[in-house]
């Protein structure tokens, strides 16, 4: 493989928003290290990027909430001495439910993989990205980052610490030729569950989602634009202006009354 080569590590990269930017990433003739969980569609993504685009992409097999996994992923990279000038920390988990009924084995690995694993890699791969430079950081965040979201508390308040990272450090990194960017989209149309919590809420729900194939493609154009901030979608965006107008306690009180319905007693 050719050290002139330059890469694309995306965190989540087997499907859904993942894989949309992966294949974005393979249109534009870059290569791509897709990480995720070890199971066949990690290596089906693969070989379709190869067989499609005619790229490289390289697969990592990891659990992102085991110990030192962060760490495990530099090695990898390090020892294959690849270019890596584009980071996207695209992996995350999500839910709707009253937090009292969430497991603290749960919450743990929505944090870690939400917060610490972005946290981390971000550090780590400050030097590689430096050497690759101009390169580029995507944080995946969420709309939910950007409202206080009952029955969605601790992905929310995740969804917040990416979003302040990401600007933070794109301040930071200035002087290295790093951009920083964050994407809060708002439903994504991932699979047969989410589609079914967009029926519930009707022409709203439908509004507010968007195939992982239109917001991959609005992500990795505004990540290349060096733009701060994208809210993919006009009525996301719109909604998500609207928290500048109304307090965060009617904003609870809003979000709180529609995804109740979404919840069961």
């Amino acid at each position: 493989m050719s050290s002139n080569i330059e890469f694309a590590l995306i965190t989540g990269g087997s499907q859904g928003l993942g894989k949309a930017i992966a294949e974005n990433f393979a249109q534009r003739k870059i290569s791509t290290i897709l990480v995720a969980l070890p199971e066949k569609k990690l290596t089906e993504t693969a070989q379709y990027l190869k067989n499609t685009y005619q790229v490289e992409a390289v697969t990592l097999g990891i659990d992102l909430t085991k110990p030192n996994a962060s760490e495990k992923i530099l090695e990898f990279v390090q020892a294959n001495h690849f270019r890596v000038k584009y980071l996207i920390n695209n992996a995350g988990i999500g839910y709707t439910d009253k937090f009292e009924r969430l497991s603290t084995d749960f919450l743990d690995k929505l944090l870690k993989i939400n917060t610490l694993v972005v946290t981390q890699l971000t550090r780590l791969f400050i030097p590689i990205l430096a050497e690759n430079s101009p390169a580029y950081i995507l944080n995946v965040a969420s709309m939910a980052g950007l409202f206080t979201m009952p029955y969605k508390a601790a992905y929310s308040a995740s969804k917040h610490y990416v979003v302040e990272l990401s600007f933070a450090l794109r301040e930071e990194l200035k002087d290295k030729n790093i951009s920083v960017t964050v994407v809060c989209p708002g439903g994504i149309t991932t699979n047969s569950e989410v589609l079914e919590r967009i029926k519930q809420m009707g022409k709203l729900g439908r509004a507010l989602t968007a195939s992982p194939e239109f917001i991959a493609k609005a992500a990795v154009k505004a990540m290349m634009n060096k733009r701060r901030l994208l809210v993919p979608k006009w009525q996301v965006k719109f909604y998500s202006y609207l928290r500048w107008f109304f307090p965060k306690n009617w904003q609870a009180k809003i979000i709180a009354n529609a995804l109740r319905k979404k919840i069961k007693a």
